[in-house]
């Protein structure tokens, strides 16, 4: 026999006993080589697992699931194919739940295996965002709906506190307790009511000794409890409004309620209100009344009301004076504001000015588009009107507000802002007003527009 049959023989023995374990199996190796792989439901990404036995055998490689049989037809999401380098490929064109379990592949005797864990992300799409109990229920479950794999631990913050499950001994006179995923409120208050965070965590550990974490996620989910009450009186008010004849009243009535209160009016004969307007918002209702006469006076109904009860409260609507007309000058006027001094009337001898209502437009603008200030009696009797623009003519007029409504327009001031953008607050005093423009007339306006163009 020749040197060259010596050294195949010698090879293939060599090969043999690289290729062979003791116990008579084959030496087979996985790529990726983990004993458990962790994925994400839905990923839209592929991925593969390369299974390499003896080379020259790799049609014998099988590969096998727990579930069955695995589809050799390369258009099937999860299908077998040759490896490019050798073996053969175990590929997932995309993950879905039931991708999970062990896949071991074998050949000729020996075996190797990894499982795989798909985790399915965390979702509360059960959990209402906005859950509604009534004021004084005893114990109140607050749900939270978790889904998820694995499965999440749930807890719970509650006014900065953290509430968690508590496996031993259970504390019946906690306010909050969680059952399962929930959360127990007992006695329920109108403290409760409020926003409550339930939160989930998701863990994937290693099935050896170590328990490492392979993966870990969390979600939390913002409720807003509501407290259902019957409705209660917000007024600060007696009850009592003033009104006068060619002029507007307001009556007012607010309630809190859950849910929000449905208003409605009645007249002194407790019948529906079918003259004027009614505001309603979620906590105030205001009737507009127009005093056409003196039959307008008296007693009005207003209703507050939801599904858990019923509230009535008589007003009174008496007539009151109009009261009298001001009188404005410019104090002070910079580029972007103005100062301005407001004399009260002195004939009131019913219902006493309480404060003013001043509007302000462009010179070039209708009265209907005036900006309207309101104000309260200041003992200086001097207000600051902020946010003009430079170099800009305007009209200001002001009147009296009492309990029975706002009085005629008092005089008419024309007047031009400066350069300047000196706050009233901070701005020297001085004998000389800068910037003053004050006219008599809207003829002395013109002119002077006319005289500044020119």
């Amino acid at each position: 026999m020749s040197y060259y049959y010596y050294k195949m023989k010698t090879l293939n023995v060599l090969y043999l006993f690289l290729v062979f374990l003791p116990g008579g199996g084959f030496m087979l190796e996985l790529q990726p080589s983990d004993r458990l792989i962790v994925k994400q439901s839905g990923d839209q990404s592929s991925f593969f697992i390369s299974c390499r036995g003896v080379s020259g055998l790799e049609r014998n490689v099988v590969w096998r699931s727990d579930k069955g049989h695995i589809s050799a037809a390369t258009a099937d999401r999860v299908h077998l194919e040759p490896s490019s380098t050798g073996g053969i490929d175990l590929v997932f064109r995309w993950l879905e739940p039931q991708d999970q379990g062990r896949y071991s592949c074998s050949q000729e005797g020996s075996s190797k295996h990894f499982d795989l864990v798909v985790v399915q992300s965390l979702d509360f799409k059960d959990t209402p965002k906005i859950q509604m109990v009534q004021l004084g229920a005893e114990n109140y479950r607050l749900k939270c709906s978790i889904s998820g794999f694995p499965y999440p631990t749930t807890t719970w913050k509650v006014k900065g506190k953290n509430i968690r499950n508590n496996l031993g001994k259970e504390d019946k006179s906690a306010k909050y307790v969680m059952d399962g995923t929930d959360l127990l409120i007992r006695n329920v208050e109108k403290s409760d009511e409020g926003r409550y965070m339930c939160k989930a965590v998701q863990t994937v550990r290693d099935t050896d000794e170590s328990e490492s974490v392979l993966f870990q996620d969390f979600k939390d989910f913002i409720i807003d409890l509501k407290i259902e009450q019957s409705p209660e009186w917000l007024d600060t008010n007696t009850g009592q409004f003033y009104g006068f004849v060619t002029g507007r009243a307001n009556l007012t009535c607010q309630a809190e309620a859950q849910p929000p209160p449905v208003f409605s009016w009645l007249d002194a004969q407790n019948n529906p209100v079918t003259q004027g307007e009614i505001y309603n918002t979620e906590h105030k209702s205001t009737l507009v009344l127009q005093v056409t006469h003196h039959n307008i006076f008296g007693a009005y109904t207003c209703i507050a009301e939801n599904i858990h009860g019923r509230l009535e409260k008589v007003v009174m609507l008496s007539e009151g004076a109009k009261p009298g007309t001001p009188e404005i000058k410019p104090n002070r006027i910079f580029g972007d504001s103005i100062e301005l001094a407001i004399k009260k009337p002195t004939a009131d001898l019913f219902l006493q000015v309480e404060g003013f209502q001043v509007e302000i437009k462009r010179a070039d603008l209708p009265w209907e588009k005036a900006v309207v200030h309101q104000f309260k009696l200041e003992n200086t009797g001097v207000y600051n009107i902020n946010g003009l623009s430079l170099q800009t003519f305007y009209h200001v007029r002001a009147k009296s507000r009492n309990k029975a409504g706002l009085s005629d327009a008092s005089n008419i001031i024309y007047l031009k802002t400066n350069g300047e953008t000196s706050s009233p607050l901070t701005g020297a005093p001085s004998n000389k007003v800068p910037g003053l423009h004050h006219f008599s007339s809207f003829a002395a306006l013109l002119a002077t527009i006319m005289s500044a163009m020119l």
